[in-house]
């Protein structure tokens, strides 16, 4: 597995209330979730959107997320979280899935580990399940320095590839997009960049940071104002 994103999901609007609560009602309401559900979440961080699904759809079975990272800053609340890699939890359990969410991390899985799980996942899930790949949406409006901009097209385009590889494996149903509207201090938005808040921040450099920051400052107002869109695909 590719180095994982600690900070996607800690103090942004990426973690907030309302952007779980709208992103779940959206889900619940597509993809028609009934409390009967048995839900699985791949790379679920801190389980916010799990936790939320499972208070609006009133889930009588505990959803389940794998997440390599255990957060020490975050304790669950009516779900459980394996901390494994997911083919390793697949592999180790019997559990039986109606919805598999794949929410912005099939591209921290190798080649390898991507076969492996399209092959072991289908024993893991009931006859009409459905399998969520959720993506950043191709026309990002989030703000950008050059470097970061050009690291997030190369991973834009590997969405196709695993576009690719889910439509050989499942049939594509339907899509979606989640649109959330962002309001945000100019100096929040260059602390998620300290951060790294996305994965394509990673394996700059604090001097590359340092340039986007001033780059940033420069080239944004102080209230920043745009919209976060999500690309959501629906498989069988």
């Amino acid at each position: 597995m590719n180095s994982p994103c600690y900070n996607w999901d800690r103090s942004s609007w990426l973690s907030s209330k309302e952007y779980f609560e709208k992103l779940s009602s959206q889900l619940i309401e597509f993809l028609d979730i009934t409390e009967e559900k048995k839900i699985l979440d791949v790379g679920c961080g801190r389980g916010h959107l799990l936790e939320t699904l499972s208070l609006k759809a009133n889930l009588i079975n505990q959803p389940v997320g794998v997440e390599p990272v255990k957060h020490d800053d975050f304790v669950p609340q009516n779900i459980k979280i394996f901390h494994s890699s997911i083919n390793s939890f697949l592999n180790e359990n019997n559990f039986q899935f109606d919805l598999v969410i794949l929410k912005q991390v099939l591209h921290l899985l190798t080649l390898d580990e991507r076969k492996k799980f399209y092959h072991d996942i289908k024993n893991h899930i009931n006859e009409d399940a459905n399998i969520v790949f959720i993506h950043m949406n191709d026309q990002t409006e989030i703000p950008l320095f050059p470097l970061m901009e050009n690291k997030l097209q190369q991973s834009l385009k590997s969405h196709k590839l695993l576009l690719e590889e889910l439509t050989q494996k499942f049939n594509l149903l339907k899509m979606f997009n989640f649109n959330y509207h962002v309001k945000i201090s100019l100096e929040e938005y260059l602390e998620m960049i300290s951060n790294r808040y996305m994965t394509v921040l990673l394996d700059l450099s604090k001097k590359e940071i340092e340039g986007g920051i001033d780059f940033i400052k420069k080239n944004y107002p102080k209230q920043l104002v745009f919209q976060d869109t999500l690309t959501i695909k629906v498989f069988n």
